[in-house]
């Protein structure tokens, strides 16, 4: 009882927030309930309110300005603004926090400062009894309960929308919850994002101009992590590099990313600009490893043909694969997103990042999908996301740069490397073994059916698609037969008591309620498309 109870606090705490918002404008505006053209006032007050109610929702509008599918261009923007700023807890309780987890004997000292406060942790820095420089971060106390109330009440409302609304399971809310979940519980443990740190180390170790921080072990613990200081500035247009050190910086950062997601099928999900510093010798320092994106061996491989076939202006391949990554029913449109998708692809090459907004090609993609009832996995949104980071910090150290040159430049690498992976013996065994069983199968598989077929015995089954829109009909016109006939009786039923002086009043109730539901009724019906 005392959880259900929790929940229906922290829902109507949210209700009066969303209220106080405008949510229903907001709505009408990303276009679920009714159409409304976007506006920044409404993005903002959008973005205020998820700042407001905390950790869980800063981290959905995080998830959800990498939609660009979902959201209208002026909210995606405004959503790249959220502020993940809170007050910071008192000293004594993150001291308390770290000599439980950590001891008393292992800092020299700590700067009871912080360096950052975020919804999530925050950092300190500290110097280790040896005399080294570190950082240290800290889960905030009380922050996993809180969570995990919210996931509780987004989970509820995403299993609502998607059992009720045919816009949200295009959009997929509920895999959209599962997603915002699964980033969630990364960033809350701290020995995954230790864990996270040294894989993406070892997978950037070949770039000569990139570096991430140490993990101090054994000083690992779930609410607290020990990092290497690494002494940097933030990446901006005023970075006073030499030019050909910021090409390469530029180079080997956009690089890296790609070759992640392309190559590893594990990546770097938040490179946006804090996480990103410029060293003393001339160095890219990529921080903060809570969220790392994973995708699937098949995934992987279909993205890296994708990222190659739009940096080779080749749409139907481009159109092809979004196809075969996507979910598409009986709605989808392919010929249509197909002839979309050679429209627009030519737009974006031939330019450097100067002339193109960034990450623009595969967001337009996503929209174009959406459009033609294409449903995308939420794995392609954080990716794009990604990139899209990737290439607005690259295009601030060299605006001359050229994504899709990069991209074409990268392929043949890709490619040998991806042939080199598929002859591994392991693998080729593994992939033979796969594709030649089911034929080792099918002669037994075949005298079965035959067999059934001399028998009588022989079932086929037909499952029917596409009767959404009939069942919809159908419901409408029971549900309103039901309600003539039930203002049918009550009317019949009012007149035979009008005529017993005793219930009058009764008689009265029945016809107003007739009158109301009557009068429902003809509304419904003016506003349904169609003739009368």
């Amino acid at each position: 009882m005392g959880a259900r109870l929790e929940r229906a606090r922290r829902a109507l705490t949210v209700g009066r927030v969303a209220q106080r918002s405008g949510i229903l404008r907001v709505l009408a505006e990303v276009g679920v309930v009714g159409q409304r053209d976007a506006t920044p006032e409404g993005a903002r007050s959008f973005r205020q309110a998820l700042e407001e109610l905390g950790t869980t929702y800063i981290k959905l509008g995080q998830l959800l300005s990498s939609r660009p599918d979902l959201l209208p261009d002026v909210y995606v923007d405004e959503l790249r603004h959220l502020v993940d700023e809170v007050p910071p807890v008192a000293f004594a309780e993150i001291d308390a926090v770290i000599r439980a987890d950590l001891g008393d004997d292992v800092f020299a000292s700590i700067d009871p400062e912080p360096l950052a406060t975020a919804s999530i942790a925050q950092t300190h820095r500290a110097l280790l009894k040896t005399g080294r420089d570190v950082v240290i971060k800290v889960r905030r106390p009380g922050i996993v309960e809180q969570v995990e109330l919210d996931l509780s009440v987004l989970r509820s409302t995403a299993r609502l929308l998607q059992g009720h609304s045919a816009t949200a399971q295009l959009l997929q809310v509920e895999a959209l919850a599962d997603e915002l979940e699964v980033h969630l519980r990364q960033e809350l443990d701290f020995v995954e994002e230790a864990y996270n740190t040294e894989l993406i180390g070892g997978l950037i170790a070949e770039y000569d101009r990139l570096t991430v921080p140490e993990v101090i072990r054994p000083y690992v613990t779930e609410r607290v992590l020990v990092l290497e200081w690494i002494d940097g500035r933030k990446v901006d247009a005023a970075h006073g590099l030499a030019p050909e050190l910021a090409a390469e910086l530029a180079r080997q950062f956009f690089s890296a990313y790609v070759l992640q997601v392309v190559v590893e099928g594990v990546y770097h999900a938040d490179p946006h600009w804090g996480n990103v510093l410029i060293t003393p010798d001339g160095r890219l320092a990529l921080l903060d490893f809570g969220l790392l994106g994973r995708i699937d061996e098949d995934t992987r491989s279909g993205l890296s043909l994708l990222l190659l076939a739009i940096a080779q202006n080749r749409a139907d391949d481009v159109a092809d694969l979004i196809i075969s990554l996507s979910l598409t029913g009986v709605d989808a449109d392919q010929p249509g997103f197909v002839h979309d998708v050679r429209r627009k692809l030519p737009r974006f090459h031939w330019r450097p990042l100067s002339g193109i907004r960034a990450g623009q090609s595969l967001a337009d993609l996503q929209r174009i999908a959406l459009a033609h009832h294409i449903a995308l996995p939420t794995s392609f949104a954080l990716v794009g996301k990604t990139l899209a980071q990737a290439d607005s910090i690259a295009r601030t150290l060299d605006v001359t740069m050229d994504p899709m040159a990069l991209l074409e430049a990268e392929a043949l690498e890709v490619m040998l490397t991806e042939t080199e992976r598929r002859l591994e013996p392991n693998r080729l065994l593994a992939y033979l073994y796969t594709q030649l069983d089911p034929l080792t199968r099918m002669p037994r598989r075949l005298g079965h059916v035959l067999s059934e077929l001399e028998q009588g015995s022989l079932k086929i089954g037909f499952v029917p698609t596409g009767l959404g829109e009939l069942e919809a009909n159908l419901r409408s016109i029971a549900n309103r037969v039901g309600a003539a006939i039930i203002v049918g009786s009550l009317l019949l039923a009012s007149a035979i008591l009008a005529r017993v002086h005793r219930f009058e009043w009764l008689a009265f109730t029945g016809f107003c309620l007739a009158a109301v539901i009557g009068l429902y009724m003809v509304w419904k019906i003016v506003r349904t498309p169609g003739e009368l």
